[in-house]
């Protein structure tokens, strides 16, 4: 279905992969910046948890969630975009139904919410390392609700089901505006990153370096400094 998207020979054309949780929460509201600064370039995003081919798949450049270092290949450039950290968040009205929980003591009785889109691809920390590295062992965390795609769960958390140990960066936009908050600021390292990928005969293409310019310039401009935690 990929290899559909792009057009040999079409220089206007650019053919993005990406994961579905990160075009769905953080890319797609803004991919409309760079279609303005670019009008001359097609953007067309392809989203799947599947590594795009691009001998195949008709894929210009990808971003992946990959290993802070991750395996060279010969043929592709890696870049690394933003280091990813894991943190709990759950809607306001949550903890105004459930009462405080702003203590790891307090969070562990509170239904959990999974994101389960990475399990048997990457070692991500889970609930278990959240309340390990919170000084709680023993704590019974694969209750609650389990999604294999990480939009499906924030957006379950944003609703007011459960708290989510989500990915800060596909949680910061429900956290700017307040959909999210952080109810214990205990922020784990994932040990992963966005990476900008793309092959190297692609890469001095002009779309290619437009849009790697683009969003390496819209992950600089993020106010993390503006994400509240819960009073």
């Amino acid at each position: 279905a990929v290899s559909g998207l792009s057009q040999v020979g079409n220089e206007r054309v650019l053919v993005v992969s990406t994961p579905p949780g990160l075009t769905s929460k953080w890319l797609a509201p803004r991919l409309y910046r760079f279609s303005s600064a670019n009008p001359e370039i097609e953007t067309r995003i392809s989203s799947s948890l599947v590594n795009a081919n691009f001998a195949s798949d008709g894929v210009d450049v990808a971003v992946r969630n990959l290993a802070l270092e991750p395996r060279s290949d010969p043929a592709l450039l890696i870049d690394k975009l933003v280091e990813l950290s894991m943190v709990p968040v759950c809607s306001p009205r949550f903890i105004e139904s459930h009462g405080p929980l702003n203590t790891p003591e307090l969070l562990a009785r509170a239904p959990l919410i999974h994101d389960d889109s990475l399990l048997n691809r990457a070692s991500v920390p889970t609930w278990d390392d959240w309340f390990k590295a919170a000084g709680l062992g023993g704590i019974h965390v694969s209750r609650g609700l389990h999604f294999n795609s990480a939009d499906h769960a924030l957006n379950a958390a944003s609703e007011g089901a459960g708290v989510l140990l989500a990915h800060d960066l596909l949680a910061y936009d429900d956290l700017r505006v307040g959909r999210l908050v952080i109810p214990v600021p205990l922020i784990l390292p994932s040990g992963r990153a966005y990476h900008l990928v793309r092959p190297k005969r692609r890469n001095r293409t002009p779309q290619v370096q437009a849009f790697g310019g683009w969003i390496m310039q819209e992950l600089a401009t993020l106010d993390w400094g503006a994400i509240r935690t819960a009073s």
